[in-house]
Order: C-alpha cells, then structure tokens, then sequence
C-alpha cells in the first residue's frame, strides 16, 4: 500500500505549482528568484511563429500537429533563451498547457504567460464589462495556476495605448466634459489601474506564487502608478526608441518597480539601403541587451531590470495588413526617427514582417517553414550561452 502512494505522489507532484519570487534585496536591488531561490534574469523571445501564408487570425500553435516548437525549442536551449513570451492561450486549454509543460521539461525554457485583459471593444464605465472580464481573467489564472513552466502572469499587452481617445470608445460623464486628450486619457487610465488593482488582489488569492505584471507601451503614466497600482509586481513595457532605453531606468526608481522589457527588437530591412542588413539589426539588438544586462542585479546594486524578451523569433509574412500573407512585403508599416535608416523621404522605416531572429522561407521537402538565424542569433548566443557550439 505505501508503495502505492509513494508511486502516485511522484506521478502528480507536477501538479503543486513552485514559488516564484520577486524582491528587493538591499545590495542588489530588483531580483527575480526562481522555483529553486536563484538568480534569474530573463533572457526571452516573442513566440508567435506564424507560418508562411497562415495569419495570427486563423492559426493556432498550440494545436498545429507539426508542433514547431520541437524545433525552435532546440535552437532556444542553443542560443541560451529562457523564457518565451506568447500572447493567447489559443483555442485550447491542454494543448497550451502541454506547450509550455515540454517547453520547460525539455528545454528548461519558461512562458511568460498571458491574462486576457482585452482592450478592443472595451467599456470601463460599465460594472457589467469589468465583472465579466473580471470573471475571465480570474478563471484562466485557475486553469493555469498548477502547470510547470508557467514564470509570471502579464496582463495585456500595450493597453495604454487605449487610454487616448483615438483608440478608446468608451467615456463616462466626467471624461466627455475634460477639455484636454492627455486629461482624458489620465482619466481613463486611473479608472483602468484602480481595476487592475482590485484584479491583482484577486488573482493573488487565487495563485500567490506567480507574480503579476501590466503590459504599458509608453511611460506616459508611470507618475501615477504608485498611487493606483501598489500590489502589482512588475512592470511590462514594449519599447522601441534609440540604441539604449534612456530614462526608463530613472523614471522605474522613482516608482519603486522592477520592468521587464516585454518587447525590443529591430526590423533586418535596411530602408534607406532597401535590402536586408543582419548588421545592423545584430548591432541594435546586441546593444538593447547591453543596456538591459546593465540594469539587472547581475552588474547593478540599484537593480531595477528583470531582463527582457526580443521581439520576435521568426519573421511575420502576415503583419503588413494590405498584402497577401503568402509574400515578405518591405513596405514600412510606421515611422521610427530614433532608428538609422530613418530618412523624410521614406519616413515609414519599420518593416514589421523583418523583425525575426531567423528568417523563414517556404519549405517543399519538410513540414515546417524553413528557418535560417540571421547574425543577431549569433551574437546573442556569444552573450547568453557562450559555452555550447
């Protein structure tokens, strides 16, 4: 009999979730400790591998037979990746859980995992919209609170950009009567972070050992986070600007968080010169890294940096909207004046279909796109796993 239960024990001990932590440790700063209370700084990618021909719309990975990440896993345990970011949990719940469960079994590679705070079609004035999408949230925290390689949970991606009123179709009596875009956009984002805030208590009672973070595309708001958001745990931040990410750090000091970049990167179509150029990508890329690693608690005693995930692992056929997602379109999608190949004459310089660490062209003999890493694989992998071939 007790062989029996001993046996079982060890068949179901997977399902206890592990603690992962985040602290502020006095001679260090920031820290991110993982299930076995070390050290971890995420060095992650952006995980949408969309093939050729298919769109983020209609394709799921979790449930694609050919199942790429058995590939992509193996050049990410090479490279040295971590952690993967992904956005949805698709269309099935198992299938999602057993992609991450294999992403950490096999390739010690962690998921950065998504809760469904949805800005499209939103409407914060309404009780009835924050109680359902309350309801969503807090049930997918239950389904996936107890999977291995389940890191941290983010909320959103980018959802201050819905706060202006360009993109936010929501109002409540108060915002209508505000004379100024910033004082509305304010407005809406502290009716947002008050909620976020009340949802993060919940989601701790629920899970207290995966910490929670937002993801915010500009700092636009970070003034009034302490004051809105003290229980959340990190703060995710998409960034795309120059070589370096400038003041964040200070501005993160101020509010007393750690970030996690949760997206950089640099398109490898050289607009001014109209071809690719893995140089310049790998420069910009390699020196974004730079200016993370520095900041972390591996090289600062003011550590506010929890690492940060390279946006995106394999190029996108399907993102330049008005094209055929069967064509690798290098018409630039919007303008960036902070980057080099940035000229009036062809301000739209971010080709959003380049931003892969592998290229990916169509494959006839096998059944996945063929990838091939461009340079920045290279110099990255000399910086995060310098000891693999």
């Amino acid at each position: 009999m007790w062989i029996r239960i001993i046996i079982t024990l060890l068949l179901t001990s997977q399902i206890w979730a592990y603690q992962v932590t985040i602290t502020n440790m006095s001679n260090k700063g920031w820290v991110l400790l993982d299930e076995n209370n070390t050290h971890l700084i995420i060095k992650g990618v952006c995980y949408s591998p969309i093939p050729i021909g298919r769109t983020a719309w209609e394709y799921d990975i979790f449930t694609d037979e050919n199942k790429p990440w058995f590939i992509d896993g193996d050049y990410m345990e090479r490279m040295g990746v971590n952690t993967v970011r992904i956005y949805s949990a698709g269309k099935d719940d198992e299938a999602c859980k057993k992609f991450i469960r294999q992403m950490y079994k096999l390739y010690s590679v962690y998921t950065l995992f998504p809760l469904p705070l949805t800005m499209h079609g939103a409407d914060f004035s309404s009780e009835a919209y924050k109680e359902k999408l309350k309801k969503k949230i807090l049930d997918t925290v239950r389904e996936y609170k107890n999977t291995p390689g389940v890191l941290l949970y983010l909320l959103g991606n980018e959802i201050d950009y819905f706060f202006y009123d360009d993109r936010a179709y929501w109002e409540t009596s108060e915002i209508k009567n505000m004379n100024s875009s910033y004082r509305r956009a304010k407005a809406r984002a502290e009716i947002i972070f008050e909620f976020i805030e009340e949802l993060v208590s919940e989601i701790k009672k629920i899970d207290n050992k995966h910490p929670v973070g937002v993801s915010l595309g500009k700092t636009d708001f970070f003034n009034i986070l302490n004051e809105t958001l003290p229980g959340i745990d990190y703060i995710g931040l998409n960034q795309y600007q120059g070589k370096n990410f400038s003041s964040v750090w200070s501005l993160m000091r101020r509010i007393d968080k750690p970030i996690l970049i949760t997206e950089f990167g640099y398109d490898a179509f050289n607009t001014k010169k109209s071809h690719e150029d893995e140089q310049m990508q790998a420069n910009f890329i390699v020196s974004l890294w730079n200016d993370i690693y520095k900041h972390s608690a591996l090289e600062s005693d003011r550590a506010v940096s929890l690492g940060g995930c390279i946006f995106e692992w394999t190029d996108e056929w399907w993102k330049y909207e008005y094209s055929d997602p069967k064509d690798h379109d290098t018409v630039g999608s919007w303008p960036n004046a902070a980057w080099p190949d940035f000229t009036p004459e062809k301000p739209q310089n971010v080709q959003e279909e380049w931003f892969g660490l592998f290229r990916v062209e169509p494959s006839t003999n096998q059944y996945l796109d063929t990838r091939t890493p461009r340079l920045v694989f290279h110099k990255l992998k000399a910086l995060w796993n310098p000891a693999v071939d």
